[in-house]
């Protein structure tokens, strides 16, 4: 099937007054915007009010201010002459550049993890991708998404580096807006699952190759959502073709649990 990308109204926000006592009030304006752009509900194009947001939020407008030149500064907000504040594009620059230090850690992280996970490891991989199975089930996409992040900090808490995961947060921004978006396709959740379980089986089996060629096999997919996606909403990209010369996306293996032959 392919999804509706449309245009999200303001979403409703949480009570900030905690939160604000921690950081100051920019500081929850930022994590909120922050938060709500990665997640897709302030879509691409849509034009925030900072009068609104501020109301939302119970604050006045400076803080809201400060948020809005923070996230400009990283590309998640444009603000254009006689418009306003607008969510901005996902940079295709930016979600290649994810996806290639994406690609050169986990690879090699998966399959370190294959070489040296342990039974109480595979059981919580295991867990995890059942999970991620009865959330696909409920259609409870924010669920799985949180549930694909775990999987892939274990991997690499597994191959020996923690602190490496919050490298990759640090660059993944870009290419999680395409995530979420190409996870509202169901089709598209069920397909990103089965390729977890094809990580896992080859993780668990104590194949290295297996589990690195799944992974990057898994990571690549983001340039065919994107595909998908821009079908329908051309004006959520900015730049060129993510990755040009990519090869055309292969198709799943058949018959579930997934797994190498």
């Amino acid at each position: 099937m392919t999804p509706s990308f449309a245009a999200n109204p303001i979403p409703p926000a949480p009570s900030p007054q905690a939160g604000g006592r921690r950081r100051g009030a920019g500081g929850t304006a930022y994590a909120w915007l922050r938060t709500e752009i990665l997640a897709g509900r302030l879509r691409p194009g849509l034009v925030l009010s900072e009068n609104e947001v501020a109301g939302q939020l119970g604050m006045s407008r400076t803080p809201v201010r400060e948020a809005i030149i923070r996230l400009e500064s990283e590309g998640l907000l444009t603000v254009r002459p006689q418009v306003g504040t607008v969510v901005a594009p996902i940079d295709l620059d930016a979600v290649a550049d994810g996806q290639f230090l994406r690609e050169a850690i986990e690879t090699r992280a998966v399959a370190i993890a294959a070489q040296v996970a342990t039974a109480a490891d595979h059981a919580d991989l295991l867990a995890l991708t059942k999970d991620q199975a009865r959330a696909v089930a409920r259609r409870d996409q924010a669920k799985f998404l949180a549930l694909d992040d775990r999987l892939h900090q274990r991997l690499v808490e597994i191959a020996g580096r923690p602190r490496v995961w919050s490298t990759i947060e640090e660059v993944k921004a870009q290419f999680d807006r395409v995530r979420v978006l190409s996870l509202e396709d169901e089709d598209w959740l069920e397909r990103i699952h089965a390729q977890h379980e094809d990580i896992v089986a080859a993780v668990i089996a104590r194949r290295p190759d297996d589990a690195s060629e799944a992974m990057g096999r898994h990571l690549r997919a983001v340039f065919a959502s994107i595909d998908t996606i821009a079908a329908s909403s051309p004006g959520y990209f900015r730049g060129g073709p993510a990755a040009p010369d990519r090869p055309p996306p292969e198709p799943l293996p058949s018959g579930r649990p997934g797994g190498n032959p």
